[in-house]
């Protein structure tokens, strides 16, 4: 694994080596862009400046595919179905049924889809890559598996300016959704370091993008490391936070079901929505959007393990993952995002988590789901409820009554409960 993971890392003509700690642990943003996305099989979104270096990390991953991608830029009369019109026409004749015709279009079987610019298609155009990004295509209203081996990954690109997409459309929060990773690439907490820069002015005399290179295709190495990936447990504390982000950050604590979804097209400008907290700022997560965060928060540990390290804490790592996946993702609102922090999106995602942060770590709540979660594993039920009304007290309201829920629900799942004294439940838990 190590070799491979390194290998990957280390391959393609994009050049990034601005590191970032994440989980205590620091991190390449080519590891987070490229590497981490590509053993997760996440699909990655890149907004930014033009000329940032968007169309270069494409012929990079280009390269590390070999002749299995796709590569389509958007423009507004593009049409998803352009990317499968590559048909092998000798055995075109011999096809005599619909599924027969599209395994004859040979990139159904292709692992990358890559569309640049897609901000320049007009939100319907935009609409049909949802099925790609999905990792699918409908023909005649047959659904087709795209990739190999059951693997695919889509990347795209969008050109930011003035706080809009550049002249073109945004995209809806459905696409966004499918876009995993949703990163400003030049952006200075991601964008490269003077002496990266410094090597590209060196040795480049023209301003293109270099062509893809030969002799990196590793896809074979990429999909060995996916099954690696699809093999890890998750670890427990995951589950909790997805669903603290999916089902606590619904709480709104003075309307009469407590919910933002419920208020829907009025949030957050509903007259009982406090402004004071995160109720005004922040919808609640997608399950899809969480699922992507805990694939790359398991992706960045396989990393971090290739290169000698172990993760110590993986929740402290998803939060920090957090950055990656939700910013740009549409859950932000807009109003907050410009006229309190001046469309800074990362500063408003911050401030927006900092009350998360505090709850669990400056407080004793994270330990509480922890240890509870540890009781259960050991079938102390009792206990384990018990430290989950610690968690939330009340289990109707609150905006960690779901996280309660829960852990009760999980306790309930055990088939047992083995009773313990005091002092063998802490020695155990001291272990």
């Amino acid at each position: 694994m190590n070799e491979k993971i390194a290998k990957l890392s280390n391959l393609g003509i994009y050049r990034n080596t601005k590191e970032i700690v994440l989980g205590g642990l620091s991190y390449q943003i080519k590891e987070i862009l490229i590497t981490a996305p590509l053993i997760a099989g996440l699909n990655v979104y890149l907004v930014g400046g033009t000329g940032e270096g968007k169309t270069q990390l494409a012929n990079g991953l280009a390269g590390l595919f070999g002749d299995s991608y796709c590569y389509a830029e958007g423009r507004p009369d593009f049409e998803s179905s352009e990317l499968l019109k590559h048909m092998n026409l000798g055995k075109l004749k011999q096809a005599t049924s619909d599924r027969e015709l599209v395994e004859l279009t040979e990139n159904v079987n292709k692992a990358l889809y890559y569309v640049d610019e897609l901000n320049r298609c007009p939100p319907i155009i935009q609409n049909y890559f949802l099925n790609f990004f999905d990792g699918k295509f409908v023909h005649n209203g047959k659904v087709y598996r795209l990739g190999k081996k059951g693997y695919s990954v889509g990347y795209a690109s969008a050109n930011l300016g003035d706080g809009e997409f550049v002249g073109t459309q945004d995209s809806d929060r459905a696409l966004k959704d499918r876009m995993h990773l949703i990163v400003k690439i030049d952006d200075p907490l991601f964008c490269t370091t003077e002496d990266d820069d410094g090597v590209i002015f060196e040795g480049k005399k023209d301003p293109r993008a270099v062509a893809p290179l030969e002799g990196t295709n590793c896809l074979e190495d990429i999909l060995s490391l996916h099954e690696m990936f699809k093999a890890r447990p998750v670890p427990t504390i995951l589950p909790c936070l997805g669903i603290y982000f999916h089902k606590g950050l619904d709480y709104v604590e003075n309307t009469a079901r407590h919910s933002k979804r419920v208020l829907d097209q009025v949030w957050p400008n509903h007259q009982s929505i406090r402004q004071d907290t995160d109720e005004s700022k922040i919808m609640p997560l997608s399950k899809r959007s969480i699922l992507a965060t805990m694939a790359l928060t398991q992706a960045l540990e396989m990393i971090a393990e290739a290169k000698g390290h172990h993760v110590q804490d993986s929740g402290k790592l998803f939060l920090d993952a957090l950055r990656f996946t939700v910013p740009y993702s549409g859950v932000l609102s807009p109003a907050y995002v410009m006229n309190e922090k001046a469309g800074d999106a990362y500063a408003a995602f911050d401030d927006v988590m900092a009350k998360t942060r505090e709850d669990l770590f400056n407080g004793e709540k994270k330990q509480e789901i922890e240890a509870a979660i540890a009781l259960i594993e050991m079938k102390v039920k009792t206990e384990a409820k018990k430290l989950a009304e610690k968690i939330c007290p009340t289990a109707g309201q609150g905006r960690w009554s779901p996280v309660r829920r829960y852990l009760e629900a999980l306790a309930e799942r055990t088939p047992d409960d083995q009773v313990l004294s005091l002092e063998q439940i802490k020695e155990q838990l001291g272990k």
